[in-house]
């Protein structure tokens, strides 16, 4: 039987340029904050791994070095953290990510999926990937500073698993949140 444990990577960290430097985590959508939301649809994970400068209680937190490196230097920070055989790769800006992890854990396979949003775009940060193969992948660079995450992911085989738009949809500016929150048309 194959081990299906995971462990969920929760990239939480980030300039937040697009919204003048206000925390993503922080963010209060529909009542509860981005954290919040990711935290409680990644549950279910055997180690719940936070990269970021947040407080996340029942979850390691880490900080990618250097702090602002990237995503895939926070996916590198994480790592170091994951013991299951697969692990879930999710930013904290997916209001809806819940809707997204169980259809992504069911269709595992190979070497990983990765979701791909109603426009046919995958979305690099959120995929589960075999523990090994992300590892191997991240160690084929000799850093994973600024390096761009579709790069990371490049050399994996990983099955595409189209979601609806409401599971993909991220906020990265008060706009984006506004279209969630139903106050403004997209």
């Amino acid at each position: 039987m194959t081990d299906l444990r995971w462990d969920a990577i929760v990239l939480a960290g980030g300039r937040a340029s697009r919204l003048g430097g206000a925390s993503k985590a922080d963010l209060v959508v529909e009542g509860r904050t981005l954290l919040d939301r990711t935290l409680e649809a990644v549950v279910g994970a055997e180690t719940v791994v936070v990269v970021g400068d947040v407080e996340a209680p029942g979850a390691v937190v880490v900080q990618e070095e250097p702090r602002f490196g990237g995503p895939a230097a926070g996916i590198g920070a994480g790592l170091g953290q994951v013991t299951a055989p697969w692990v879930l790769v999710v930013a904290c800006d997916h209001p809806h990510v819940g809707d997204a992890v169980e259809p992504l854990l069911t269709a595992r396979a190979g070497e990983g999926v990765i979701a791909v949003d109603a426009d046919g775009r995958r979305q690099n940060l959120l995929c589960v990937v075999r523990t090994g193969a992300l590892r191997s992948a991240a160690a084929a660079h000799e850093s994973l500073t600024d390096l761009a995450v579709h790069r990371l992911l490049a050399p994996l085989d990983l099955t595409d698993v189209p979601l609806p738009l409401r599971a993909t949809r991220d906020v990265d500016t008060w706009h984006d949140r506004d279209v969630v929150e139903g106050r403004s048309d997209d």
